[in-house]
């Protein structure tokens, strides 16, 4: 088995592994947060559940986020193609604490995930209650099956997971880790503000990776516009290393593997209150140079990373079904689940 990046599976929500999926977006340089002062928006806020959100009310927000993985790599026998596609449909629920501050809960709906990798394939559909979860994408199972709710704290400067299941996350609750979680899982990142409380960029981001390759995710925020109660960000990211190559033990043996890097590009609307996203597109991509030990057969992988996030309509508890298939996603209804991945 050569594939490093495809350990455990396609889609994997843990950024401790080097599967490049829902972790940080990534940085082209290492530069300070471009700073940029919005001006006043209008308090209008289209497409939630609640058309006025300010500071006294309550908000609710129907989102879809889906994630395409593609694989390419370059072995002595050729190129191969591995695909995986996760959509969760999901509200987020804001309330006001009376203090300034805001709290949240994400209630799941629905989350479909298809996967085919050489050799072996695989499916998930939480709506289908007669087939077992399969063990590799029982995370996504729980995810279903209990949400999580986080607030903000210090008048909007961090955030704080409330309650989340233990083998989801099992960190500080408080700390950098918990904010990584949150924006790992619905896309939110809590805005700046200026001396005059206008909302801001947020700051730069960084991420550290221990392993199996050591390598530092790099996040940059400017202010692309504002109006109607929301912001839209840039996002440019980059991964870099210090440690090159790293020995990492494979299915049958050992390789070198070599990070020759990557970047990552895109944009996100914002709710300007609550930081929810509204809509998000990013791309991402990560190049990894793989030798095996004692043969010296050399594979190149690269991998490219779809991101999406709509907001939609409200719809039936369980969310959508498969009758939906073919809405127009970019018009707010709800679209299809994942189309089943063909082997190429």
């Amino acid at each position: 088995m050569w594939s490093l990046l495809w350990i455990g599976g396609c889609y994997n929500e843990s950024s401790d592994q080097l599967t490049f999926d829902e972790n940080d977006l990534l940085l082209d340089e290492d530069m300070a947060s471009q700073i940029g002062e919005i001006p006043d928006s209008d308090p209008g806020s289209p497409g939630s559940s609640f058309v006025q959100d300010g500071p006294n009310s309550n908000s609710k927000h129907p989102l879809v986020k889906r994630v395409t993985q593609t694989l390419s790599q370059l072995t002595p026998d050729g190129i191969e193609t591995s695909q995986a596609q996760m959509s969760a449909w999901f509200d987020v629920l804001v309330e006001s604490t009376g203090d300034g501050d805001l709290s949240y809960r994400v209630v799941y709906r629905r989350i479909t995930y298809s996967e085919k990798v050489p050799g072996d394939s695989q499916s998930y559909d939480s709506n289908d209650e007669t087939v077992a979860v399969p063990t590799a994408l029982a995370n996504l199972s729980e995810l279903v099956g209990s949400g999580f709710t986080f607030r903000t704290t210090g008048d909007r400067t961090g955030l704080e997971l409330v309650t989340v299941p233990a083998t989801l996350f099992s960190g500080d609750r408080k700390g950098t880790a918990a904010a990584e979680f949150i924006y790992d899982r619905i896309g939110l990142v809590l805005l700046g503000r200026s001396s005059d409380s206008l909302p801001i960029a947020p700051a730069m981001r960084n991420r550290q990776i221990a392993s199996p390759v050591p390598m530092e995710f790099s996040t940059r925020f400017a202010v692309k516009a504002s109006g109607q109660g929301t912001i839209t960000l840039d996002v440019f990211g980059s991964v870099t290393t210090r440690q090159s190559p790293t020995e990492v033990k494979l299915a049958g043996g050992s390789a070198a593997v070599s990070l020759k890097g990557g970047y990552a590009f895109g944009d996100m609307t914002v709710d300007a209150h609550n930081c929810v996203p509204r809509r998000a597109d990013w791309n991402r991509y990560v190049d990894i140079s793989l030798v095996r030990t004692g043969t010296g057969d050399r594979i190149e992988q690269q991998k490219h990373e779809v991101v999406t996030i709509r907001e939609i309509e409200a719809t039936d508890p369980k969310g959508p079904t498969d009758q939906s298939a073919g809405a127009d996603e970019s018009a707010g209804t709800v679209p299809s689940g994942p189309v089943p991945v063909v082997a190429p």
